[in-house]
């Protein structure tokens, strides 16, 4: 940093950077979509979300607790507890791009630090203080591709932007990692016990908390990605802990089985037995959101101003000497810039079912947008005809 706290990399808002260069490694400052670009947090806030963030702050013993765990443990201690690795440009360089994108969308002004870990692997975590935050993913979840990835990811900075780090840092630490961090997590017995009732007295605000926060985030991911399909088919593969089972899913059931979710009982067993909201009744929720005057308002101002943003920032590898290689060749497609000729290598499975795809050239001194269009297969000749065609 230079003097009074101004990173020397970037001047603190970007002034030093080049005006295509969107992050200053340094300091992690995003430069906005636009210098008039104003995504306000209501475009994705759950009401009852910010309602019960409210009382929790309202409750002057549990708000000082929080913070002063958060500062006594300290962000250090918590990033190495996550035992990950940390994402950059040169560190799985399309989930880091994924992760500007989505920041950028949703108004952060700086990026916080990204880690893939193995420790939780259906999970996605954001910790830290109302100040400093990081995301930790799920190694599992990180497999994820295009939309699907940028919603997950974009759910975190979700998370950072509703200033969700602090009280999801205390609610991990005060229910600690039980099997499905339930107030009955103890069965019945230590339910009823005096200790376990102070217990629950302060975890079943936190708990409440959470659930809602995690409907702010699925809003957040949606609005940035803006498509449903999308959120339901990554929301129902975490819910099922299995990506090829939701294939098998009958959408009709499933759509039944939604529309009793908001059963008296089912919010009973909700309240009781878990901090993430129930699966049904989530998607319910974000459906309606999704058909909403106001999420098709923000969405127009999200597609306008990502209208030019090229779909890959960074391509998946080059093909200059030494640089690593995919060791599956077919699974990758060969790209010449247009400007600057330098070679690049994308996802072939980022080409697929997509006339045209933006891909910004991975030369730091020339970052040209290309519009690639697929290459459509020569028609059948009688060399190639089979029997039956």
């Amino acid at each position: 940093m230079g003097p009074a706290g101004v990173c020397v990399a970037c001047g603190g808002d970007g002034s030093r950077l080049a005006a295509e260069q969107v992050y200053c490694a340094r300091c992690r400052w995003l430069r906005p979509l636009a210098a008039s670009y104003d995504l306000g947090l209501e475009a994705f806030l759950w009401p009852a979300d910010a309602e019960v963030m409210a009382r929790l702050q309202s409750i002057q013993p549990l708000s000082a607790a929080a913070r002063k765990v958060s500062e006594g443990l300290g962000r250090p201690w918590l990033e190495a507890a996550v035992n990950g690795v940390r994402l950059s440009e040169d560190q799985l360089p399309d989930v880091f791009a994924l992760a500007v994108r989505a920041a950028r969308i949703l108004g952060l002004t700086h990026l916080p630090e990204i880690y893939v870990s193995g420790q939780n692997l259906w999970d996605t975590m954001t910790f830290g203080s109302e100040t400093d935050a990081f995301v930790s993913l799920g190694s599992v979840l990180a497999n994820l591709r295009g939309k699907d990835l940028l919603f997950v990811v974009a759910r975190e900075m979700g998370h950072v932007r509703a200033g969700h780090a602090l009280w999801r840092t205390v609610t991990e630490l005060v229910r600690g990692r039980r099997d499905a961090g339930s107030i009955l997590g103890g069965g019945v017995m230590e339910f009823l016990n005096p200790a376990k009732l102070i217990q629950s007295s302060v975890q079943a605000p936190l708990m409440a908390w959470k659930r809602n926060s995690e409907l702010t985030a699925d809003r957040a991911g949606l609005l940035v990605v803006g498509d449903m399909e999308v959120a339901e088919r990554v929301l129902m593969q975490w819910a099922l802990k299995s990506f090829p089972l939701y294939r098998r899913i009958s959408q009709s059931a499933w759509r039944r089985q939604e529309d009793e979710s908001d059963d008296a009982t089912m919010r009973v067993s909700e309240w009781m037995m878990t901090a993430n909201p129930y699966i049904a009744r989530r998607l319910k929720l974000l459906r309606a959101f999704a058909a909403s005057a106001d999420f098709a308002a923000w969405r127009e101002v999200v597609a306008y101003w990502t209208r030019d943003l090229p779909d890959f920032e960074l391509p998946a590898t080059s093909t200059e000497p030494g640089a690593q290689q995919p060791r599956r060749a077919g699974d990758m497609v060969r790209i010449i810039c247009v400007v600057c000729k330098q070679p690049m290598r994308v996802p072939r499975a980022a080409l697929q079912g997509r006339s045209v795809v933006k891909i910004r050239c991975a030369n730091p001194q020339c970052r040209k947008v290309m519009a690639v269009k697929a290459r459509r297969p020569p028609a059948p000749g009688p060399e190639t005809l089979t029997p039956g065609d």
